[in-house]
């Protein structure tokens, strides 16, 4: 069990991950979180002269997101960002006065604070509704970009080692994405929401979802042009370009039913490596091993934990992991010494090798069951007599891939070698099910077994399926264990080209091909989902021509991104035209303006009926000094029907904007869109292209930069 250095009760609620320790003076840290009621509280121990040493800040806001940290390097001291529905606040708490603040239309999820995109200074970094808004220490807008969905978690690690901080972003759509200035070098996708994510060591990160599970990637489980496990040698990085960053090699992850609400990565047991520090809901602690995932430490508080922190709280030089639960107690937990440390590891390295021993026996145990089984199944063998549950042993299973138009879905199928009956198989894979497994039982088992899939996304998957294998009559099976890779766009069946003559839509690229060959390659596909064409054509125009015809603009995206890494190609231009999503976007555009026009309307209109609510509070209170109980009667009588009216107003306006935040994310999704139709530096360019024709409003422009990815 950990041994906590010091506890503290403030007898304040903090909500679930807004908590942040800053050093607002400069040198002393100081403790702040939300609590209820729109209000913020500080907890500086060095103000020991305070008989109460909590402070309060009223935001009069319902806060979404906090965090604490220098916005300029001149600037010896942090601030304070406050995130709300739709505005940024960064409040200079030394001073008592606002830095700036700032409206967040796209809304604010999260906050960070860190030197980004090759920027000289830092900048408070915002993810809303599909986007990123980075601010300098002046409010000024100084980075933009998009992200699939909304951003739900986002922290800084240097995944590639090369020195340069990387932003890792999580969001809705299942999504972990590595951005290196706009571009996003890397994506990978897990099988929830993410909720939050910390980085361990420079290569790895750790993360959690919103279905309990927590686990830790490392950058360096192959690497993509040298085919090892160990970082590229000099070598190889002369003889080829950068690969791309893969931070797609699951160390391990584990699953628990309760929620996780905080991670962060710390070396707690004194050995010189981090570990990694899990909150749940139910008020547990864990501290895992980054490598194996063993579970090393271990605490409860009374309630849920809201945030783990690392911080030298105390200013005594050393640093500790803060556990703030949301009850308001709070726990300090110091790393462990070289005795304790010594003390801790021989007496784990004990436990593990009782552990080990049990496991041991056990697995005899259950080996020699197996073995005697097998013995006897072959004296019986060998005697003429048939086991009724033994199978022949050359009996395998053959696994095949079977797409069906007709019922819209991919039949993987299982088959016996011989006459061996398939009782059941189970199929366990990431992002293919609802869940993440999926059974099929026979009533009356025979030699082939179909299992049906129908993975909702284009993702590649390896699908490992345990398959129970009996004899005719058996009352008992045999369990084969078998893997398939599933291609990515397997849900995509070829077709004759005459299926996708009428597609006019699709985006157009060049590729390296052979110039000698004049020959015209074509190939189309027809989707299993909802039975939409897709054109692939290839040409020897120029160096080389290909044109992917789809109406679906993000397929379109993301075959152009898969066909660009199979040919290691790092930058592309394209053309793309796609009338139909065009013609919808214009329509989301209209209804931005919209909705923008009645929330200025609205607002004006609440400020006037606020105004006259303080002017009527004053003359009821007034004629109440007076002792003029009918004057009073009749200004309150007033103030209960603009109440009311305010009320109606509030609930038309608080409408008005989740139509205006659901809007916004459509726009932010089509830039993402365009984004993926280009590789490189093009990619990034539309990005901000498009954010600048956004804010000046120019429609015409921004329809240029997503067809040609260029504004003229």
């Amino acid at each position: 069990m950990l041994i906590p250095a010091f506890k503290l009760e403030l007898n304040n609620p903090i909500l679930r991950g807004l908590a942040a320790v800053g050093s607002f003076d400069g040198e002393h840290p100081s403790l702040t979180c939300a609590t209820s009621a729109g209000k913020i509280f500080f907890h500086s121990p060095h103000e020991k002269e305070r008989e109460n040493q909590v402070r309060f800040l009223n935001i009069n806001r319902k806060i979404s997101a906090l965090a604490c940290g220098r916005l300029s390097a001149k600037m010896k001291r942090e601030v304070l960002l406050v995130g709300a529905q739709t505005t940024v606040l960064a409040y200079d708490v030394q001073e008592n006065s606002d830095l700036f603040f700032k409206d967040a239309p796209d809304g604010v999820n999260t906050i960070v604070v860190g030197r980004f995109a090759d920027k000289q200074e830092p900048l408070a970094l915002v993810g809303g509704n599909c986007s990123i808004q980075g601010f300098d220490s002046e409010g000024n807008e100084a980075f933009w970009t998009v992200t699939g969905d909304n951003v739900s978690t986002m922290t800084f690690c240097d995944v590639d080692e090369d020195g340069e901080l990387e932003l890792l972003v999580g969001s809705e759509d299942f999504e972990i994405r590595v951005f290196r200035n706009e571009e996003v070098i890397s994506e990978t996708t897990e099988t929830d929401r993410i909720v939050a994510l910390c980085p361990m060591r420079q290569h790895t990160f750790a993360y959690a979802l919103v279905n309990g599970t927590i686990g830790v990637y490392d950058r360096r489980g192959v690497h993509a042009a040298c085919g090892s496990s160990s970082p590229p040698d000099l070598t190889c990085a002369a003889a080829a370009p950068p690969p791309p960053i893969r931070p797609n090699v699951r160390r391990w992850r584990v699953k628990a039913k309760h929620d996780v609400t905080s991670i962060t990565g710390f070396d707690l047991d004194g050995d010189g490596e981090p570990e990694l520090i899990s909150g749940w809901s139910n008020g547990k602690v864990e501290v895992r091993s980054d490598r194996t995932g063993e579970v090393i430490f271990k605490d409860n508080l009374g309630s849920s934990i809201s945030a783990i922190l690392k911080a030298d709280y105390r200013s005594d030089g050393r640093m500790e992991v803060i556990v703030c639960s949301a009850d308001g107690e709070v726990r300090g937990y110091l790393p462990a010494g070289e005795e304790l440390g010594a003390m801790a590891g021989g007496a784990g390295e004990t436990e593990m090798e009782e552990d080990m021993l049990r496991e041991l026996h056990q697995r005899k145990q259950e080996l020699m069951f197996e073995l005697r089984q097998y013995e006897e199944q072959a004296k019986k063998q060998s005697k003429g007599e048939r086991s009724a549950g033994l199978v022949p042993p050359d009996t395998k299973l053959n696994i095949s891939l079977v797409a069906s138009r007709q019922d819209g879905c991919l039949y993987l199928t299982l088959e016996s070698s011989n006459e061996a009956r398939i009782k059941a198989a189970v199929v366990f894979g990431e992002r293919v099910f609802e869940g993440e497994s999926f059974a099929v039982h026979q009533r009356d088992p025979s030699a082939k077994l179909r299992v049906p899939l129908r993975p909702m996304k284009d993702v590649a998957a390896e699908l490992s399926i345990k398959a129970l294998v009996g004899g005719r009559a058996a009352p008992t099976f045999h369990v084969f264990e078998l893997t398939y890779n599933l291609p990515r766009f397997a849900m995509f069946v070829p077709v004759d080209a005459s299926h996708a003559h009428g597609v006019v839509a699709g985006v157009r690229f060049a590729v390296p091909l052979d110039s000698s060959s004049e020959a015209k390659l074509e190939q189309a596909f027809v989707s299993l989902r909802d039975g939409r064409p897709l054109l692939i054509q290839a040409t020897s125009e120029g160096e080389g021509t290909l044109h992917v015809k789809t109406e679906d603009m993000e397929l379109a995206g993301e075959v152009l991104q898969d066909v660009c890494a199979a040919l290691q190609l790092t930058e592309v231009e394209s053309v793309a035209d796609f009338p139909q999503e065009m013609a919808q976007f214009k329509s989301i555009l209209q209804k931005v303006d919209e909705f923008n026009s009645t929330r200025l309307k609205l607002t004006a209109e609440m400020a006037d009926s606020s105004h006259q609510a303080k002017t009527l509070v004053v003359k009821a209170e007034d004629a109440r000094i007076l002792n003029d109980i009918k004057s009073m009667r009749a200004a309150y009588a007033q103030l209960y029907s603009l109440n009311a009216a305010l009320i109606g107003e509030y609930s038309k306006r608080a409408n008005n904007h989740e139509q205006l935040l659901a809007a916004l994310k459509e726009v932010n999704h089509m830039i993402q869109k365009a984004a993926k139709l280009r590789v490189g530096t093009a990619k990034a360019r539309v990005v901000s292209a498009c954010r600048a024709a956004i804010k000046a409003n120019n429609i015409q422009s921004l329809f240029q930069i997503i067809a040609t990815g260029n504004s003229y």
